[in-house]
């Protein structure tokens, strides 16, 4: 069978546009189950804070072993276990006794997913804690987990300061 020019084209035109658009698909979003999930971990991790687990705790329960966090104004990279602690500690200290109980995590649509890995934005507010902090905090997050075999797990963090829109 001879394929004549154009009819190569065609056929050309439709395989590559089959694989880009499979190489190029989003995303999906998550299913009901996992975004409670997702969902879950964040509230669990503001009931943790809310009963005074220890930051080693909350950084356990919350992280994955390798985890790295960027934050605005850092002059480094955070990474693994004894960063993520250390990164806890240092907010607690800033928030003054007892400020981590006044803060709460608010998961914002969409959540997206694929196989064991999601990404999500989350902002987490903390009402003020007089003498230490004066105003409400807002700090807006990007969180990459990674479902491991504890659950969902923080694997990736960016933050800064300020809320978002939504």
């Amino acid at each position: 069978m001879k394929l004549k020019k154009l009819d190569f084209f065609a056929l050309a035109l439709m395989c590559a546009t089959s694989y880009s658009a499979a190489a190029f698909a989003p995303a999906s979003t998550p299913d009901d189950v996992t975004s409670r999930e997702i969902r879950g971990l964040f509230k669990s991790q503001d009931e943790a804070n809310w009963n005074g687990e220890t930051p080693e705790q909350l950084a356990r329960r919350f992280y994955t072993e390798d985890v790295v966090i960027v934050g605005e104004g850092e002059t480094s990279t955070q990474r693994g276990m004894k960063d993520a602690v250390s990164a806890l500690v240092n907010w607690n200290e800033y928030l003054g006794p007892g400020g981590n109980k006044l803060c709460h995590f608010e998961v914002l649509e969409p959540v997206i997913t694929s196989g064991d890995m999601a990404s999500a934005f989350v902002t987490l507010s903390c009402k003020p804690n007089p003498p230490k902090t004066t105003k409400p905090e807002s700090i807006r997050q990007l969180f990459v987990l990674r479902r491991t075999p504890q659950g969902w797990r923080v694997a990736q963090e960016m933050w800064e300061n300020g809320g978002m829109d939504h």
